[in-house]
């Protein structure tokens, strides 16, 4: 009864991984350098990708990156930050659907 009760719990985490895995678009820093030491002790970058469930490509670009500059972790806000709030969104889009043939330049 326990054993299948176990076998229940870690099917239900299982699934609960690989939901959120594909609802994910980047690995946490903690994947990203637990992913390097694999690499570094002599782990196959395909038997990496398959136990943190990613594409060998992501494993593959991380390892470029990490042996170009010795550092897995990802570079945050990169673009211009927006000036423009979420009402003046709402008037040009307004202005937009009054006058359909201005161009974006126009509408600014």
């Amino acid at each position: 009864m326990l054993q299948f009760a176990s076998s229940d719990s870690s099917a239900e985490s299982e699934r609960a991984k690989q939901e959120s895995m594909s609802r994910r678009n980047h690995l946490q820093d903690e994947m990203r350098w637990r992913s390097v030491g694999m690499l570094q002790a002599g782990a196959r970058p395909s038997a990496v990708a398959r136990e943190l469930n990613v594409n060998r490509n992501v494993i593959h670009r991380l390892w470029n990156h990490y042996q170009r500059d010795q550092n897995a972790s990802r570079k945050h806000g990169s673009g211009c930050r927006r000036i423009i709030t979420t009402a003046d969104d709402r008037y040009l889009l307004q202005c937009a659907r009054r006058r359909r043939t201005l161009t974006a330049r126009q509408l600014v």
